[in-house]
């Protein structure tokens, strides 16, 4: 083993707590060829947590078609398109949690 320091008083930081996730990316892409999958369809979600580390999770092939169609379609009045993204990363076992607060409102000039 290699010499180190070991310190006569230990410095002690706080845990640190992931507790939220916002998408902050998405994209969506139905000709791109993507391993494990030999099909076109890309979709790429790329959330932020509360401590500001970003994770991206991927959908290839006919998974991540069927998920291009289903926001193509999807009336996104009652429930959000971020909380719906949101959900299905919950539901596909990605980020297990439950998906809380309102929709942003578009700007005034939308």
């Amino acid at each position: 083993m290699a010499e180190q320091l070991e310190l006569t008083d230990p410095i002690v930081t706080p845990p640190k707590v992931t507790s939220t996730y916002t998408v902050v990316v998405l994209t969506t892409d139905r000709e791109t060829v993507s391993l494990p999958t030999t099909e076109p369809g890309l979709v790429l979600v790329t959330v932020k947590d509360n401590l500001g580390v970003r994770s991206t999770f991927t959908y290839t092939g006919a998974q991540a078609i069927d998920m291009i169609k289903w926001m193509n379609t999807a009336n996104f009045s009652v429930n959000s398109m971020q909380k719906r993204v949101l959900q299905k990363l919950s539901s596909d076992g990605y980020l297990p949690g439950t998906v809380t607060g309102t929709p942003e409102p578009p700007p005034a000039d939308f």
